[in-house]
């Protein structure tokens, strides 16, 4: 702390010497006959001389930390099939731009030592040239349409891959400050899920007969602890309207289960029944597609997984999604880089809030042997999260035992 004021006080000391300084060759130069503003000759053309030495100083920078920071070896390998040309059409990005780079600098510091002010010397005005404006504007025009055009070939094929049968589809749901994953069961599909059935014991809101029956009579029990309150709490006007509000969306809530509860008849909602839910850390098979759908329950997230070049936002009320494969499993990346305690890690990528720095989920990259090995191990939506309630054989409820309710009866 002590260091950081000593040197917060060094730079405003520096910053109030640099304008006395300032002050002091104004005096001098007036004490001479002279004008601040008046440049000299030969203080032109040392001006134009230290551009033109800058140049020197400024490409062995350039140079330097290009070598320092961004030699590909230095980069975090890439462990995904796509990377390979993500990778690629990064360093071809770095390729374009550098040399656009040093070619502006070489010309611009060129042309201000070559054409510095000199009294003998007339400058000659013209206000047009067709064939230069016609060069630089094509010419950038063809290599941004180039690269603009690979780019979108190598997101496209992440975007809407070719039909994989063999994919394996995920849900990540963020939320401040966790990951929370659902993994598609033996149905290779995913449950219905929705905010409105988001409770202590479904943070998903995964939706099944079972959940909907919960979440009923859970509203149901809410909306008549609001309704206590309005009527024997006596609150203030404040109080009174956040009452008001509250139960108004506990209404809208039970509305909304309602109609779920009136679709199970046709729609069964049985899918979600073999679904895993996971935090903390999740397993990846090695070669095989895996498909992101990516759900937030509050904030704008980011979910970044830097070793497979998969960045995704993570936004409230708007499925996003993502497609990539891991090349490289978890052993074989710490052979690689001979890390025995290395782990590929799931991050948030979008400033959320105080625990933004915190909020990552363990990824272990398995061979498919180990994978259903670990796979086989973990506890379906229904028996981790409904253990008393057992599930049938064909693992479906019959449409005749699920009462339905209509919107009229909110009750």
């Amino acid at each position: 702390m002590y260091m950081n004021i000593l040197l917060i006080l060094v730079i405003l000391l520096t910053i109030l010497t640099s304008f006395r300084l300032m002050k002091v060759f104004d005096l001098a130069a007036k004490l001479r006959g002279k004008e601040p503003y008046e440049i000299s000759e030969s203080e032109n053309n040392m001006n134009a001389l230290l551009v033109l030495l800058s140049l020197v100083g400024l490409s062995g920078m350039f140079f330097f930390l290009n070598h320092k920071y961004y030699h590909p070896a230095t980069m975090l390998p890439n462990a995904s099939k796509h990377g390979i040309e993500v990778d690629k059409l990064l360093h071809l990005n770095f390729v374009v731009i550098s040399i656009a780079f040093l070619i502006c600098q070489v010309f611009l510091m060129w042309f201000a030592y070559k054409y510095r002010y000199n009294k003998k010397r007339r400058a000659a005005h013209f206000a047009h040239n067709t064939k230069l404006e016609i060069v630089w504007t094509v010419l950038p025009a063809i290599v941004l349409v180039f690269l603009i055009g690979k780019g979108l070939i190598v997101w496209n094929l992440q975007m809407w891959p070719e039909n994989d049968p063999n994919k394996l589809t995920i849900e990540i749901y963020s939320r401040q400050f966790d990951w929370t994953a659902r993994f598609s069961g033996e149905d290779k599909t995913l449950g219905d899920a929705n905010f409105t059935m988001i409770s202590d014991d479904n943070i998903l809101g995964v939706i099944t007969p079972e959940t909907i029956d919960r979440q009923l009579a859970k509203c149901r029990k809410d909306l008549a602890e609001l309704d206590s309150l309005l009527k024997f709490s006596f609150p203030n006007k404040k109080k009174y309207g956040e009452l008001k509000t509250a139960r108004r969306r506990k209404n809208f809530q039970i509305q909304r289960v309602i109609e779920f509860k009136n679709q199970v008849k046709d729609k069964k909602f049985t899918t979600g029944y073999d679904d895993v839910v996971l935090q903390q850390e999740i397993h990846l098979p090695v070669n095989r597609t895996i498909e992101l759908q990516i759900r937030s329950q509050d904030v704008l997230h980011s979910v970044y997984f830097p070793h497979f070049r998969v960045q995704m936002y993570s936004v409230p009320g708007v499925q996003t999604r993502f497609t990539f494969m891991p090349i490289v499993t978890t052993a074989e990346m710490r052979d690689k880089l001979g890390k025995p305690t290395f782990d590929y890690l799931l991050l948030c990528n979008n400033v959320c809030g105080a625990a933004h720095f915190n909020m990552q989920m363990k990824i272990v990259v398995d061979t498919q042997e180990d994978w259903d090995k670990w796979m086989k191990g973990q506890k379906t939506f229904r028996a981790g999260l409904m253990p008393e309630v057992t599930v049938p054989d064909s693992a479906t409820v019959k449409a005749d035992s699920v009462p339905v309710v209509t919107m009229n009866n909110p009750h």
